[in-house]
């Protein structure tokens, strides 16, 4: 196998289409193959922000590239995109942004339907924690089952310490809840 340093540098080479060879994970560094058996050394991706706010999106094996190779060289280069290809087409033809990940799961949102859409594949679970709680804005529909661990309070009503007014013994039914 030829080496980066086997390949004479050409400083007008500065741009390179790579195929992702490896990737680790905890060194936020991967190889690429370059040409045919050209890998490089363990290179940065460029990231779309790593400061007070991150976003980690790490490529994987086989998905291509551009590599810049700053001064042609090829380890000194930073990869710094992703490229549709046969093996990882576009996944959708729309005008939407999306995430999909490998399982099948997706979060998507169409700005012309005003949604966001969150998919999960079958038997994946959803975790939201909030110390401070959650206000949603807006009707809920629920299809199954909803377990509260506290109390339901609905219209100022509680559900566990709820009392009904016009209540007799025997085979009547109560009144409305008070």
């Amino acid at each position: 196998m030829r080496t980066p340093q086997d390949t004479p540098t050409d400083p007008d080479a500065l741009l390179r289409y790579v195929t992702i060879a490896s990737v680790d994970l905890a060194a936020a560094r991967c190889t690429v193959t370059i040409d045919e058996g050209v890998e490089s050394p363990p290179l940065p991706w460029l990231a779309p922000r790593m400061g007070e706010i991150s976003a980690w999106l790490p490529p994987s094996v086989g998905e291509q590239a551009l590599l810049l190779c700053p001064g042609g060289e090829i380890g000194a280069g930073i990869i710094v995109g992703a490229l549709p290809s046969t093996a990882n087409p576009a996944p959708i033809d729309e005008p939407v942004a999306l995430i999909r990940f490998k399982d099948g799961a997706s979060l998507s949102y169409d700005p012309d339907a005003h949604e966001l859409l969150l998919q999960l594949p079958s038997g994946a679970t959803t975790v939201l924690a909030s110390d401070g709680g959650i206000d949603v804005i807006g009707d809920i529909n629920l299809t199954g089952k909803l377990t509260a661990s506290d109390d339901v309070v609905a219209g100022g009503i509680s559900l566990t310490g709820h009392k009904h007014a016009g209540v007799q013994s025997g085979a009547s039914q109560s009144g409305t809840p008070v």
